[in-house]
């Protein structure tokens, strides 16, 4: 029963919130207003609009997790990840505001910033020898951007403003770029590509796309979701669906990498399914940019994690 004590236009802003609830539950769902239901507009209203402003604040940073080769136990690349800082509220989970992003559109400029600040860090470590000049930076990229016009001009002008070279940047990108849009993704990409950026699936096995879709898009890496690796060293049909997995990268002349590695034995598991690059938080977990140093030497000591994988 509606309260009486509500005006016309608070009873049609509370049927609107009911209506995009029910929308978002999807088709034919019907939802009845709530006090909940506001707090969520209220809180998610107040994340988008502090959005717009967190760069200029300077709020945003990037942490960094590195990705290894399991057989020679070396730092191979990183993958920058956002995390938001408010002055006002603290840290906000990317969980959080990452999917508003990418909604509302503030990911097209925050994801131009990642990019910029990501390829200017991996510079700056080439050049004090932190890492190697095939060191590889991965950053994660929205449908959003890839339909923004002027994206791969953003990732062009970013690689000449860094000086690194296109072949050391990954973009990945996750199963639902191949369904929403696909023509406008697939000309995006092989644009991208033909800059010699390249691409990796993210989350791989965890969407909805086609093996025929697959095939389309031009794929230089997949990344095996965390999902498969949580089981991989005790459950053999784990072990089974990553191999098929790798045995379709290397058909397709795609490299593989592992995601959320936690323990010894699924890094063990893991080199005798002849998946050689990996990240998670056995290695490391992604780190503040000042402490990359000591970690990627951490990692590269010979009495580190990787002697325990022979």
């Amino acid at each position: 029963v509606p309260n009486l004590r509500l005006s016309a236009e608070d009873l049609m802003q509370h049927a609107d919130t009911a209506m995009y609830r029910a929308k978002s539950a999807g088709r034919n769902c019907i939802a009845l207003f709530d006090d909940s239901m506001l707090e969520n507009v209220t809180k998610r209203l107040d994340v988008e609009t502090a959005l717009y402003r967190a760069l200029e604040r300077n709020e945003l940073r990037l942490v960094h997790q590195p990705i290894v080769d399991i057989d020679l136990g070396i730092v191979i690349g990183f993958e920058a990840l956002m995390r938001w800082d408010r002055k006002d509220s603290g840290t906000v989970s990317p969980l959080d505001f990452i999917p508003i992003a990418e909604e509302t559109g503030t990911i097209v400029p925050l994801g131009s910033w990642a990019i910029n600040d990501a390829l200017q860090q991996l510079r700056s470590w080439v050049d004090t020898g932190v890492c190697t000049p095939s060191t590889t930076m991965s950053v994660n990229v929205s449908p959003r951007q890839l339909h923004d016009p002027e994206f791969v001009t953003i990732v062009s002008n970013a690689l000449d403003a860094s000086g690194v070279s296109p072949e050391q940047l990954w973009l990945e990108v996750t199963e639902s770029v191949m369904i929403t849009e696909p023509t406008q993704a697939l000309s995006s990409l092989r644009r991208l590509n033909a800059l010699g950026v390249r691409i990796a699936i993210d989350d791989f096995g965890t969407g909805y796309s086609s093996l025929s879709l697959l095939q389309k898009f031009p794929i230089q890496c997949i990344k095996i979701d965390r999902a498969f690796v949580n089981d991989i060293s005790t459950d053999s049909a784990t072990q089974n669906i990553v191999r098929t997995i790798i045995a379709m990268a290397e058909a397709m002349g795609a490299d593989i990498v592992a995601e959320g590695v936690e323990s010894k034995e699924q890094l063990q598991t893991l080199k005798s399914v002849k998946c050689h690059r990996a990240q998670g938080y056995l290695i490391s977990p992604p780190v503040d940019v000042q402490d990359v140093p000591r970690v990627v030497r951490e990692i590269q000591d010979p009495e580190a994690w990787a002697s325990n994988t022979n």
